[in-house]
This record gives structure tokens, sequence and C-alpha cells, in this order.
């Protein structure tokens, strides 16, 4: 019954759009008009971050980088309209919510229009944790927990409503929020198609260029990861550095990780391989919080460096010397955010985009042997506010 309400709302879509009959994107007035309250949820904001590490490598980056955030407030709507396996958000049959900074370059024909004859209702307040990439680990973690640990003040005031997912369910959603005190009991799945929600708490993603919420609130994530990671009851103390493995990932795998594992065992003594999904989050969590040195190729992976401290942190990726790749910038900032010492290092060998690839390890050597003594030398500061 799923395929065939998809199919029935995909039809009606393509066929509006073949007539004519375009999307209109809300103003902020007519938001402003609809919302029943609003709260702010992330102030606007900027910090420095010490990227003495990739400057020391390659001086032709800055040795500081400025982190920005925005203004994010929640609104309290009533009787919107949900579509699609992204949960856009309709304040009427035309008038949808375009501010989300996901929606940004995304095409309006891939937006699917209300069909309210198939719809199916959420009678309960909601908080909304949908969106575009609700179903990818990365985006899950960065993009969207940040809005539900940013109106974790509010929510005895919203009367403590459900937390609203896409319809596709995913198992490992559920293990972040219960990281986070959200019980199963607590959720709530959008239709298929479309799905009317009486009463929606409503928030955009709260990134802006540097793809991450406010220091504060990622620093909220990391408190209650390592919260229910029980690391201090746990009498766990490894301390060992470990690699990040891709070998159960289904593409852009590190074909020579072994090798590089065994490099950073002769330079620091020790090097355990993680295939994050043979490990619980809890111990996933334990694990990053107390290694002192976390290496990885590029992939959802990288998000547990929020929880590290103090470490150094080597994001593997592919791609001409220092060029501009976008989510491993976002991973050196995360890192760098919570207190540790990263930066990039580029394979210079530009790959298609699935490909699996190897990092050279000649090249390897020497970025480690050389990151290690600024390590020792230039313990990471916290961020300047």
């Amino acid at each position: 019954m799923n395929k065939v309400i998809r199919l029935a709302n995909d039809g009606y879509t393509r066929a509006a759009s073949l007539f004519g009959f375009g999307l209109q994107p809300a103003t902020d007035e007519e938001l402003s008009a609809c919302a029943l309250r609003t709260w702010t949820l992330q102030t606007s904001g900027r910090c420095i971050l010490d990227n003495a590490l990739e400057h020391a490598l390659n001086p032709v980056c800055s040795a500081t980088l400025e982190m920005q955030w925005k203004e994010v407030q929640c609104w309290e709507l009533s009787n919107v309209y949900l579509t699609g396996d992204d949960c856009n958000v309709f304040l009427s049959v035309n008038k949808y919510l375009r501010f989300c900074p996901s929606l940004q370059r995304h095409p309006e024909r891939k937006i699917r229009r209300p069909l309210r004859i198939l719809s199916s209702a959420i009678t309960e307040p909601c908080f909304y944790l949908a969106g575009r990439n609700y179903e990818n680990h990365g985006h899950f973690l960065l993009h969207h927990l940040p809005r539900l640990m940013a109106a974790e003040p509010f929510l005895n005031g919203m009367g403590n409503p459900k937390v609203l997912l896409g319809n596709r369910a995913k198992r490992w959603q559920e293990r972040y929020l219960s990281a986070v005190d959200v019980p199963p009991a607590s959720l709530a799945r959008a239709g298929p198609g479309t799905t009317r929600v009486e009463k929606l708490f409503y928030a955009p993603q709260m990134w802006t260029d540097s793809a991450l919420a406010a220091p504060e609130i990622l620093q909220r994530m990391r408190l209650a990861f390592l919260k229910f990671s029980q690391l201090a009851a746990s009498g766990e103390n490894s301390q060992v550095p470990i690699l990040i493995s891709r070998a159960d990932a289904p593409d852009r795998k590190l074909l020579n990780e072994r090798e590089i594992a065994a490099e950073v065992e002769r330079q620091w003594g020790a090097c355990e391989i993680l295939e994050l999904s043979r490990i619980d989050f809890a111990t996933q969590i334990r694990k990053f919080a107390q290694a002192p040195l976390i290496l990885g190729a590029l992939g959802q992976g990288l998000t547990n460096l929020l929880v590290s401290k103090g470490a150094l942190c080597l994001i593997l990726d592919t791609e001409v010397q220092w060029a501009e790749s976008y989510f491993s910038q976002t991973f050196r900032d995360l890192a760098l955010s919570q207190g540790n010492l990263a930066t990039r290092l580029f394979a210079d060998q530009p790959i298609q985009k699935r490909d699996h690839w190897s990092y050279p390890i000649e090249k390897f050597k020497r970025e480690l042997s050389t990151a290690t003594v600024i390590w020792k030398q230039h313990r990471p500061l916290a961020p300047t506010l």
C-alpha cells in the first residue's frame, strides 16, 4: 500500500507541474502570521578555530578559521501537511517552507505536492526532526539532531511533543535518539505520501556555511552521548589510536587501510581498526572519547569526532592536495570546535564518486610523523567564543 501511495503522490506532483500549477514558497511574513508561538533555539554568533596543524602542513592554509552560525527560530504551527520521504512542510496546498538550508539547491520539481485524498493524520503534537537526508547517519547527527538538543529546554513548554521522523524507519535513528533520552514510545513517523499534522513544532536545520550548529549545542550533544556511554562507570581506559574502517561500506573503501594502520602502530605503538557497524554506539563513544589519535577516510564514521577532545584527528580524502572538499572541511571543523588538533590529508588522486581508493603510504608516513610532533608541541585549546 505504501508503494501505491507514493506512486499516487508522484503522479499528482508531475501532473500539477505539467499543467502549470506552480509551488509558492511561504514568505517570512506568512510563516509569522501562521505561527501560534515562536522560540529562539539558536542565537547567531561566531568563533575562531585554531587551525595550526593544517597551517603547519601547508602554510597556504590559514592558521585560524572563522566559524559562523545563524539565528534559528522554532514555530508552533497548526494543520500543516508533510509530503514525501523528505517531509516537506506545507502551510496550505501551495505554500511550502523553504527556509531550511538543505533546500537551497534542492530543485522544486522534486518536492511532492500535498494530496489530501490519500493523506494520513497525526493528532498528537510533534517536534519536527524530519527533512532532507534524515536517513543518512552523518546528516542525522550533524544537521537534524542539533535541533532537538537546542529545543530541549523548551520541550516542557511545548507539552513534551512526540519526535516526528520520516516514513522510512531506520533502527540507528532510534539508537541515537535513545542516547539523548528519547525513548521509542516518544517517536512518531510521517506517512509515505501526505501527512496532516494538527500541531507541529518546526525549525529548519541549524547549520550555515560551516555545516555545523553552534558549538554550545554540539557540546550539549557531546555531554549527552558521554553520559549515555557511562564512560566513568565503564572502567575502560584504552587510550589506543583508532582507524575508522570503511571495509563494511558499500563504496569509497580505503583499500590499504591495514597498511595505514601498521604505520600508525609503528609510530604510536598501537592502532585499533574499528568497523563501526560491528560495535554498539556506547562502545563507539568510549573509544572515540579516549583515543589520542583518530584517523579515517572521509565518511559518516567521522561524526563520532563530536565526542573526542584533545586528540590528533586526521581526515583522509581524495582530490588534489588542499582542495576545497566540503565534507572533509566539516569534519575538520567539528574536531576543532570540540578542542582537538585536526587536519585534512589529501591523496592527490581524484576518483570517481563511488570508487575505492588507496592513500599513498610514503606520503602518509611523512605526514603522520610531522603531525605527531606538532600535536605534542601544540596541545589544542578550546575555541574562542
